[in-house]
């Protein structure tokens, strides 16, 4: 019986030697943190920014930071018309809609914004001043039925320098290409 003991404590001894048991394992990478430009510096920055808000669930809140107070939205002049929507609307309603944006798609979905220069508009960047000419594609993988997932269209944005040396964005000018599924479209749906 003693024999058999030894034995069981041998073989126990021995198996817990070899698993390492005690040794820690290696700790798992953090989640890389939501990118964003905490002084935008530079118009890029804050066009940067933009990117980051739709692509990044986490910088819902941080949207707000991009506009300047007296900020302007302008729906495509096609679009007021033929849909009934607005000619402009604010800065809280901007940031309201993103914040319903989010709410409309799944928790473990994300948003997925591209923006590309427009090859016969450069842009324009002054010292206190700035203008972005740019198409964009922007998906959404919402859960509202009758509405498709990827809209596409131009935009203008006019940008200035705030109080604070941070660029922020003044008046956003929306355009429809063939498509008539806007972004001003997409954000007039999330602000209902």
């Amino acid at each position: 019986m003693k024999k058999l003991l030894y034995l069981v404590l041998f073989i126990c001894i021995i198996a817990l030697s070899g698993c390492d048991v005690f040794t820690p394992r290696e700790s798992e990478k953090p989640d890389k943190p939501a990118e964003w430009n905490s002084f935008p510096i530079t118009p890029e920055k804050t066009l940067e920014n933009l990117l980051f808000s739709y692509n990044y669930r986490e910088n819902v809140y941080n949207y707000q930071n991009l506009f300047a107070d007296g900020f302007s939205f302008f729906f495509d002049n096609q679009d007021v018309s033929d849909f009934s929507l607005p000619v402009s609307w604010n800065k809280s309603s901007e940031t309201e809609m993103l914040i319903n944006a989010f709410q409309r798609i799944n928790a473990n979905s994300a948003m997925a914004l591209t923006l590309s220069k427009i090859t016969s508009q450069n842009d324009n960047i002054q010292v206190d001043r700035a203008w972005f000419y740019r198409n964009y594609e922007l998906t959404i993988p919402h859960n509202i039925n009758g509405l498709p997932h990827v809209f596409a269209g131009q935009f203008r944005i006019y940008m200035i320098k705030d109080n604070n040396g941070f660029w922020v964005i003044k008046e956003w000018n929306d355009y429809r290409l063939s498509s008539s599924w806007t972004w001003g479209r997409i954000k007039n749906e999330f602000a209902l």
